[in-house]
């Protein structure tokens, strides 16, 4: 399985779609814990499901095994921790939670894509989890931030 990230912020709704077309995306799991954020505009979850089916013909699943926890998330936002202590963190959850065992990766397909709303995958949780799937998973050969 070769997983892809993206975010929605900052890329239009065409842009996003014609690189999950182009990356033969399998599904999109959405890793946000807001899903229905009035910011998410075309990628509130709804509308995601809606375009994921007519447009690329996939999955979308929202995953919430792979969220991050919301008092972590708040705890970051309002500097109250560092990036280092939120990955620390949120790596915690994902191992406490048992994300590996308790994840249907059954609709993924070959090409998943990780989705969060930041716009690179630098500070966002979506690579922390990418890379906890490659190094819990045999079946993830690789990695590939869209």
């Amino acid at each position: 399985m070769e997983i892809c990230t993206s975010g929605t912020s900052g890329i239009s709704a065409e842009r996003f779609f014609l690189r999950l077309k182009d990356s033969k995306v399998s599904a999109i799991i959405d890793t946000r814990l807001h899903p229905n954020s009035q910011l998410a505009g075309y990628a509130k979850q709804d509308s995601l499901e809606y375009f994921a089916k007519e447009i690329l013909d996939i999955n979308y699943i929202h995953e919430g095994l792979l969220c991050p926890e919301d008092g972590d998330l708040k705890k970051y936002r309002n500097e109250e921790i560092n990036w280092d202590n939120y990955e620390i963190r949120y790596r915690k959850v994902l191992s406490d939670r048992e994300s590996v065992s308790n994840i249907d990766f059954s609709q993924w397909g070959n090409t998943p894509l990780l989705l969060c709303s930041e716009e690179t995958p630098e500070y966002c949780h979506r690579r922390i989890a990418a890379d906890y799937l490659l190094t819990h998973l045999d079946s993830v050969t690789l990695i590939k931030h869209l």
